[in-house]
């Protein structure tokens, strides 16, 4: 499934293209500030935080989300499982069915042992194919530490992001692989919920599951990017309404004009 791999040097060089990626609020938006200015800072935090309970706090939204039983739930681009664990602790869960196409991942999730984990090694899109993804990799010393939460479908979004976040960027390098993805044709469980964060990757993944959230229109919330109001259009279609959670009044609000980092797409019934 993983194919070969290619690692180049590149130059950065900054553009007036920015991306609004505040998640936290207060200390903990200064201390993310912190972390993400240094690619060795960044590995080391990342790698220990799946062992804490810590997570993004507009993430507490779909605490106010109302569902009215036992939900299943899709986890797409699912990484280590730090979401999923978000949704056992605070939503009453039947299974998550976790997309993941990393093997470093794959694996992580399978040694949580979590028994309503469904672990499914490929990516979503809108058709079957193979791609290629980008992610960064840090040189310290002779390691290369790879910082996967990085990986991006298109590498000049991802040369952006690291002009963005790294402050340090010498040792920098980027890594091409290739990855599966799949189109769902049908699901057997009947969906509650889909978290989407795919890094630039949210529209083919929405295109892909046009025909579950027409059936069972499920709460969504996802990553926006250059494609959030396509999605808007998409969603907007079967009566969805878009929403963010706002940090400081603690509860759902209808997105105006700017869309934060993480959105809701919500029906009536979500909210009722």
């Amino acid at each position: 499934m993983i194919m070969k791999k290619k690692k180049k040097k590149f130059i950065f060089r900054s553009s007036n293209q920015e991306y609004h990626s505040k998640t936290q609020s207060g200390i903990l938006y200064i201390f993310e500030k912190v972390i993400r200015s240094h690619p060795l800072l960044y590995y080391i935090f990342r790698s220990l935080i799946r062992f804490t309970n810590i997570f993004e706090e507009d993430f507490d939204g779909i605490k106010l989300i109302k569902f009215k039983k036992k939900i299943n739930i899709m986890d797409v681009g699912a990484s280590d499982g730090i979401a999923s664990k978000f949704f056992i602790k605070h939503l009453y869960v039947n299974k998550i069915l976790c997309y993941e196409p990393n093997k470093h991942y794959i694996d992580t999730l399978r040694s949580l042992k979590i028994k309503n984990l469904i672990i499914k090694p490929y990516a979503l899109g809108s058709k079957n194919m193979q791609k290629n993804i980008f992610y960064p990799s840090y040189r310290f010393f002779n390691r290369n530490l790879k910082l996967i939460t990085y990986t991006h479908y298109d590498i000049n979004f991802l040369k952006q992001q690291i002009l963005l976040d790294f402050k340090y960027r010498k040792k920098i390098s980027i890594v091409k692989k290739k990855i599966l993805i799949k189109k769902i044709k049908n699901e057997k469980y009947k969906i509650d919920l889909i978290k989407i964060d795919t890094n630039g990757f949210e529209l083919s993944v929405i295109n892909g599951l046009k025909e579950i959230i027409k059936r069972d229109r499920p709460a969504l919330i996802l990553e926006s990017n250059q494609d959030i109001k396509k999605i808007h259009k998409i969603l907007n279609k079967i009566k969805y309404r878009s929403y963010y959670f706002s940090l400081n009044e603690k509860k759902l609000k209808i997105v105006r004009k700017k869309y934060p980092l993480n959105a809701y797409f919500l029906q009536k019934k979500h909210l009722n």
